[in-house]
């Protein structure tokens, strides 16, 4: 929802290809979260059929097949999307540290960013780092949001290093884990607002047509971690939303900044390079957009 309220500003292609790779997003999401008994098999031959997709055909990429051969959605990136989502398919999901979340997020989020970025017609590549960064800080939102939804499924993302709790100690949300546990959705807040800041300076980067729909974009969901941490960390006990009222808000900060705030049209080429030091040197983003400078 929180999409396609700010979607509703891109062009009419635009809207479709960005409506046609979040569609296929969302399956392989769903193949991923669901009790599928043969999901890593869907998966393996979803990422066949995109790597090869005259030799391998699968119903789930016939939507998206259009926009590979056309070069609107780009193939590596689309491969790292699935192997994140295929990482998903473990029984039981737990992360390392920082680092290992922060490729995590890349996988299935910074490389939607980029195809994004892509679909808008994005000439300077520049715009790609700023790009998997609104998708990092994202992702890192889905994490706070969804805390209890995933431990029910035995999926815990936040960093051993940052709290060591089980899904079950989660879930029993007593008052010796609270507090913990708060501590560690503070942390990943902050590291979410990091990238969003980041994010923000790649506005301007985008073309005129899309820049005020990705900025609405931007501040709604950011709005989720917000409300999180205001309501007293409120991902303990309900998933947070964004209502219609507050995305009316959002809306009106989206055209003040957009219309009053010169900076969002002042290409700056200051990316902070520490936000992808811990990204793997094999993955898209490395071997390709850091390298082409």
């Amino acid at each position: 929802k929180s999409f396609y309220f700010a979607s509703i500003f891109l062009s009419r292609d635009c809207f479709t290809y960005c409506s046609q790779l979040y569609n296929f997003c969302r399956i392989v999401d769903d193949i991923a979260d669901n009790n599928y008994r043969n999901k890593k098999f869907l998966l393996k031959n979803i990422y066949k059929s995109v790597a090869n997709p005259h030799l391998f055909e699968s119903k789930y990429v016939s939507e998206i097949k259009p926009l590979i051969k056309l070069n609107i959605l780009n193939k590596a990136c689309l491969k790292e999307l699935i192997h994140g989502v295929m990482l998903d398919t473990k029984k039981k999901i737990s992360i390392l540290d920082k680092s290992e979340l922060v490729n995590y997020a890349y996988y299935v989020a910074g490389t939607v960013g980029i195809m994004m970025a892509n679909i808008l017609n994005t000439k300077n590549k520049y715009a790609y780092k700023y790009a998997v960064d609104l998708g990092i800080a994202m992702q890192l939102t889905n994490i706070m949001r969804d805390i209890i939804e995933d431990a029910s499924i035995d999926r815990v993302y936040y960093p051993k290093t940052w709290i060591k709790l089980t899904s079950k100690e989660i879930l029993e949300n007593n008052s010796n884990t609270i507090k913990n546990i708060n501590k560690a959705t503070k942390r990943l807040f902050e590291l979410s607002e990091i990238y969003y800041k980041s994010a923000f300076k790649g506005i301007a980067f985008l073309p005129f047509r899309s820049r005020f729909a990705i900025l609405l974009a931007l501040f709604v969901y950011r709005q989720i971690g917000r409300k999180i941490i205001k309501n007293n960390f409120s991902n303990l006990k309900k998933r947070e939303i964004v209502s219609l009222y507050e995305k009316i808000l959002c809306l009106l900060k989206a055209f003040f900044i957009f219309t009053f705030n010169f900076n969002t049209h002042l290409k700056k080429y200051q990316h902070d390079k520490y936000l992808h030091d811990t990204i793997k040197n094999k993955t898209f983003l490395k071997s390709i957009i850091y390298d082409e400078e």
